[in-house]
């Protein structure tokens, strides 16, 4: 017969798995008439058992409910992008890792527009989901306006919310000199994120 604490946790997964949007921990909190402290407790519990619960800015979720949004947000993404320009193939790129909160989204797009650079894509790398990419096209100040837009009215969301705001982005830029400014600055803001051990042999 199950405890009463493992029924209150069958009972999270439930309401996170039932939810079609982030849960925040203080809403499972009213919902199962428990403290935050237990919630995030009984978080750890589950996560140590194989729930794969990520945190997002928002809330809780389980990991189809990221993978859904993430699919949500490549649709929107590339709906946007279908509209862009392709990218220019005799200009060099480079692959950045970044990590932010997403309030700081638009800071990050405009230190790369600002010194010349354009956004192709936006990656992740899901531990249940493998690499997850959504084309951008972000040229110039009214891209980034449109992208934010779309996010802050929930018509999309950032890939990097199932990651805890680590992400990858294609720069491309008119040199070599202006990709290593932009990775200057990016770093200077504390953007960039140290590449692991099997990222560097890529």
């Amino acid at each position: 017969m199950a405890t009463k604490s493992e029924a209150r946790r069958a009972s999270l997964l439930d309401a996170l798995r039932s939810a079609d949007a982030p849960v925040s921990g203080g809403q499972l909190a009213n919902t199962l008439n428990v403290s935050r402290q237990i919630i995030v407790q009984d978080i750890a519990l589950l996560r140590e058992a194989g729930a794969n619960i990520v945190a997002t800015t928002k809330g809780y979720v389980l990991a189809d409910t990221a993978q859904t949004s993430a699919q949500n947000a490549t649709q929107t993404m590339t709906q946007n992008a279908a509209e862009q320009p392709a990218m220019r193939l005799d200009e060099p790129a480079r692959t950045f890792k970044l990590h932010h909160e997403v309030e700081q989204t638009r800071d990050e797009l405009q230190t790369i527009i600002a010194l010349g650079g354009r956004v192709h894509n936006v990656s992740i790398s899901h531990r249940a989901y493998g690499r997850i990419t959504a084309p951008l096209e972000i040229a110039d100040q009214a891209d980034i306006e449109r992208f934010i837009h779309d996010i802050e009215s929930g018509k999309s969301s950032p890939l990097s919310t199932a990651t805890s705001g680590y992400h990858y982005h294609l720069v491309s830029a008119p040199s070599d000199e202006a990709l290593e400014s932009i990775g200057r600055a990016l770093a200077d803001k504390g953007f960039l994120a140290p590449l692991l051990p099997h990222e560097q042999e890529g």
